[in-house]
């Protein structure tokens, strides 16, 4: 008697991260991967997105969100496709090995063809380290690649225990019941793939035919962070603001060496131009180059988009302080420090920072633009194919939301970053960026930057208490793009129209703010892993951190634009050989609670 067909769901904000194209997704114990936009339904069962500016800067027409609906167990229901991978799979009774196909799909968890037993995905999969492609093991290929006769029917494996007393994989290893080949799981290497001749396919997971890739290939476990590296890109919802991103394209367009670069790209005049309109202008390199790539119509690149989109969201909030930007989506109020706490630490606190903005009603549009496999600088593959016979779109959601706005003193932040030991400091951090395969897509390391990075994480470890939000919940966005235009955004997004229920947004009022803050920086003060945390240098991937760790500074993969990377809360409060940015106020507050 067939079974009930079971219903897999995942939330529609889900289908652009953590689980956009050639993402593993974990169901109840099964495993898929989402497919590109090309395999989607059609767009009359999509639902479309608008939002101008993020289209523009990813150079796409349209942007669309997958089908939902409030009723999945409809026989009429849209949805996405989702392929089963690992397609190996193996009986947790049994241990027997079945390659399951999609015509074996029948709306249910597969079942062991022997005993009825319930499968469950093999551990391992394979990933090309350079063409961003991924594929099962081939279990029949290697577990007979030595075998001394032939087998007659190769695809009768098992997976289980080695014989005798073995460690880590060497003691799991794939048997065949016909030809009783046995391989232990010790051979299942980079090396002895390579030796042995298999190499990429080409493929996917969702496609059928290979390509013509055979680069080599590495064995990954199912679960690895290093199997997909999402690229999306979010935009908030902004009114047309006439700012500096719209003066730095005028000033690319009409300096006299744009015309050589857009015809050839490669030439040096590119790093001349950079070279001119930062030190005029106090441009970012990474900006003055997105806007080039932009203005010359070559391939987006995503760290430069981002930072063309926040350098717009900064004038927006700069209108919003003036009393000049409130749309329907965009509703903003300022606000004062307040009195709240020690006066005298308020007026420290106010001369460092400059602006409040509170955003009761936000609009948030983020878009998968691709992903990567095993390493970050693989090739990219397309969230959606290009075609010829439609419009170039992608993937997108929406989410509705509340935040706070803190605008530093410009003035103030150049200055302190001016400091010898500032600059010996994040010295550090650059010289790790710059030699690690994370860097490009990181923001460029100045002590402005890391400043703020590591504000709003302290920031935002403090509102988690305070707001009524999860830490999860809570997001940054830093912006730091021109010189003296320094900021930091902690907000939150529901996918609900209606969007959140003011929590955050009214711990951003007068007489909450300082204290919120006060309180942040008081806890990044002294770290629980003290003196090892505040000693140790460098700490985290490729030591791209200072002075931070999980017990001080590190946030939710979720709420980090940056990886949890680019971090120090030294620059925050200061040592005994550096001054912090906020060391006065941290001085005062602690000998204020002492008293």
């Amino acid at each position: 008697m067939a079974g009930k067909r079971q219903i897999r769901t995942v939330r529609l904000s889900e289908t652009v991260s953590p689980f956009g194209p050639g993402a593993i997704v974990d169901i109840l114990g099964e495993s898929f991967m989402a497919v590109t936009g090309d395999k989607w339904p059609p767009s009359s069962v999509r639902q479309p997105i608008s939002c101008d500016r993020l289209a523009a800067k990813l150079r796409v027409d349209e942007l669309w969100a997958a089908p939902s609906t409030g009723n999945p167990e409809g026989p009429r229901t849209p949805g996405l496709e989702f392929v089963r991978f690992p397609a190996w799979l193996f009986c947790q009774e049994c241990r027997r090995m079945v390659n399951w196909r999609r015509t074996m799909e029948k709306g249910q968890s597969p079942a062991c063809p022997d005993c009825e037993g319930r499968l469950v995905p093999m551990r391992f999969v394979v990933a090309c380290t350079d063409g961003s492609h991924a594929a099962d093991v081939p279990w029949v290929d290697w577990t007979h690649r030595d075998a001394d006769t032939a087998c007659s029917a190769k695809d009768r494996l098992r997976f289980q225990p080695s014989r005798g007393s073995r460690e880590g994989l060497s003691a799991l290893e794939v048997t065949c019941d016909a030809c009783k080949t046995r391989r232990s799981l010790g051979e299942l290497r980079k090396d002895v793939l390579k030796k042995e001749g298999f190499t990429c396919r080409g493929a996917q997971p969702w496609q059928h035919e290979w390509g013509n890739c055979g680069r080599p290939l590495e064995v990954l476990q199912r679960g690895a962070t290093s199997l997909h590296f999402g690229e999306s890109v979010s935009a908030i919802d902004i009114p047309e603001v006439v700012g500096s991103a719209a003066e730095l394209e005028e000033r690319v367009k009409n300096h006299p060496y744009f015309t050589a670069i857009k015809h050839n790209p490669a030439n040096n005049l590119l790093d001349d131009m950079i070279a001119e309109l930062t030190a005029q202008y106090g441009y970012t390199a990474d900006s003055v180059r997105g806007t080039v790539a932009a203005l010359s119509g070559g391939e987006p690149n995503v760290l430069s988009a981002k930072g063309a989109l926040v350098s717009e969201e900064y004038d927006a909030f700069m209108a919003a302080k003036a009393g000049t930007a409130p749309t329907e989506n965009f509703v903003t109020r300022n606000v004062d420090l307040g009195e709240d706490g020690d006066s005298t630490v308020v007026a420290e606190l106010r001369a460092l920072i400059s602006g409040v903005v509170i955003v009761d009603r936000l609009r948030e549009v983020r878009a998968s633009y691709g992903f990567r496999r095993y390493r970050p600088e693989a090739d990219l593959v397309p969230a959606v194919p290009k075609s010829e016979f439609q419009k170039g779109w992608l993937p997108a959601v929406e989410g509705y939301g509340e935040g706070v706005f803190i605008q530093f003193d410009g003035a103030h932040v150049d200055e302190w970053a001016q400091h010898p030991e500032i600059m010996r400091r994040i010295g550090k951090i650059t010289a790790h960026r710059d030699a690690s395969t994370l860097g490009e897509r990181l923001h460029t390391a100045s002590p402005q930057y890391v400043l703020l990075h590591s504000f709003a994480h302290a920031l935002m470890n403090e509102l988690a208490f305070r707001s009524g939000y999860t830490a999860p919940s809570l997001r940054e966005r830093i912006y730091c793009e021109a010189e003296g235009a320094y900021g930091a955004f902690i907000y939150t997004t529901s996918s609900d129209v209606e969007g959140t229920l003011g929590g955050l947004a009214r711990q951003g009022e007068e007489p909450y703010l300082a204290s919120v803050i006060v309180r942040a920086l008081e806890q990044v003060a002294w770290c629980a892993n003290d003196p090892v945390c505040s000693e140790s240098d460098p700490q985290s991937i490729d030591g791209m951190n200072l002075s931070a760790c999980h017990a001080c500074m590190l946030a939710p993969e979720t709420s980090c634009e940056g990886f949890n990377l680019l971090l120090d809360r030294t620059l925050l409060v200061g040592s005994p050989d550096l001054p912090g940015y906020f060391d006065n106020v941290t001085r005062l507050a602690l000998e204020s609670s002492i008293r």
